[in-house]
């Protein structure tokens, strides 16, 4: 490895734990799909733009750290960085939204219909 990525690795250690978890946030709302429908969906919809904004910020420190260390000067990186944070911003804030929708706007109905599961169950 060279010492561009191993700079770029030990830049990024701290914020793994956050990918693991938006991953991890990603599968239950596929797993939760079927009983949960529209939530679950809309929340896997938000983590998923979490990873965007987060491989956003990623790319953009190994692109600062590739530049800085072949020489390229400080201020040729200034609107890139305005451009990357952005991009990154707006990719987390609606990715928020739509996990505040999902958490607080919703329903709770399954895919197949509008009801509720134990009001299909507890129908007589």
């Amino acid at each position: 490895m060279g010492e561009t990525t191993l700079t770029f690795l030990g830049s990024q250690i701290l914020n793994i734990p956050f990918l693991i978890a938006y991953i991890t946030a990603i599968a239950l709302a596929l797993y939760r799909y079927p009983t949960q429908g529209k939530p679950a969906l809309l929340a896997g919809c938000g983590f998923f733009l979490f990873i965007m904004g987060w491989l956003i910020n990623a790319a953009h420190m190994y692109w600062q750290i590739f530049s800085i260390q072949n020489g390229g000067g400080a201020q040729a990186l200034v609107p890139i960085a305005y451009l990357t944070g952005l991009a990154s911003h707006l990719s987390e804030l609606v990715g928020l939204v739509l996990v505040m929708i999902a958490l607080f706007g919703t329903r709770n109905s399954p895919v197949g219909g509008t009801e509720s599961i134990n009001a299909r169950n507890t129908r007589t």
